[in-house]
């Protein structure tokens, strides 16, 4: 899968003139993320270990497949300008390393799916811990493909969250993807290998999906976690939902589409909510919930759409979202 990575228009290595900010003083205590970011290219050889490993995915392909609002190819881009000044509160066992960008080039979303996975799986090989920047949805099904082949190597099983207003599960159009069908191709792809289809969604509301994927979704054993049920008084029933999912598995994968959040919260989406998740004290203990797992193993954040966001509001909550995840691997190798 290696070669894949050959063509300088369709991945690019990490570029530390994009990591700069404000400076407040050398010590660790008044540094910034771009003053301990390091720029990898994922040719040469680089340890991993102990290591959060960004990769852009700039690709809007799926979304324009899907009738949606382009512009998400930008979001990689807009959210590395905030994560930049984001201060420093892990100790210096663990690195940040940015991997570079995959680019979409001439439209061809499966090829840029493919050079995902292969990234992807050479950064887990890397024992790195991947964070994709998307992108639209379809990095979902790049992101299964590089840790499908990984997992093959290390014969372990794979499950995977989605905290999403939409299941990403409808079929393929015109024998093609698109951001909507990531879930549909994985399931497709865990069947024809005989392997155990196991996807937990969260967020979901009905307004966003038909009643037919909602019944397919049921048929195929999806878990699923409405959006209405996100209440205090479910919070224990939540909690052991996401841990009795995780304990089916031996790596879980969490992939955030944004758009699972209320518009007022994050309007730069390829589809707002208008009545999405509240980023409230709620939220965020469901949210440790999920990142206190211990199998977790890779994240992706997607459909961040600068195009239409309104004062960096939604690239400040999926840094926020990144902040915490950051510091709390930083306090599982402490």
């Amino acid at each position: 899968m290696k070669r894949l990575l050959n063509d300088p228009e369709i991945y690019s290595k990490g570029d530390q003139a994009v990591w700069k900010g404000r400076v407040d003083g050398q010590s660790r205590e008044w540094m910034r993320w771009h003053q301990v970011m390091n720029c990898v290219d994922l040719h040469e050889p680089s340890d991993l270990e102990q290591a959060i490993a960004f990769l852009g995915c700039c690709s809007d392909e799926g979304v324009a497949r899907n009738q949606g609002r382009v512009g998400a190819k930008d979001g990689p881009a807009v959210l590395r300008n905030v994560l930049a000044n984001l201060p420093v509160y892990f100790p210096d066992k663990l690195k940040l390393n940015d991997c570079g960008d995959i680019i979409l080039k001439d439209n061809d979303l499966e090829s840029c799916q493919e050079h995902l996975g292969a990234a992807l799986k050479i950064i887990l090989e890397r024992e790195g811990f991947p964070v994709i920047l998307g992108g639209g949805h379809e990095i979902t099904y790049g992101h299964y493909l590089g840790v499908s082949q990984y997992l093959k190597n290390v014969n372990e099983s794979l499950g995977i969250i989605n905290l999403d207003a939409h299941l990403d599960i409808r079929a393929l159009q015109d024998g093609k993807g698109n951001s909507g069908t990531g879930f549909y191709q994985i399931e497709q792809d865990q069947s024809a290998a005989g392997l155990p289809f196991h996807y937990l969604a969260i967020g979901i509301q009905e307004i966003s999906n038909t009643k037919g994927l909602l019944n397919y979704a049921c048929e195929k054993n999806v878990k699923i976690i409405e959006r209405d049920s996100l209440v205090n008084e479910k919070l224990d029933e939540i909690r052991d939902k996401i841990i009795g999912f995780s304990k089916l598995v031996d790596y879980v994968y969490l992939t955030i589409d944004l758009d699972a959040f209320s518009s007022a919260y994050a309007p730069g989406v390829s589809a707002s909510a208008y009545n999405g998740i509240v980023p409230d004290q709620l939220f965020f203990m469901i949210y440790d919930f999920l990142l206190d797992l211990p199998n977790l193993r890779s994240v992706d954040l997607a459909e961040l759409n600068p195009h239409f966001d309104i004062d960096s509001r939604t690239a400040k909550l999926a840094a926020d979202l990144l902040f915490k995840l950051v510091n709390k691997l930083a306090a599982k190798i402490e």
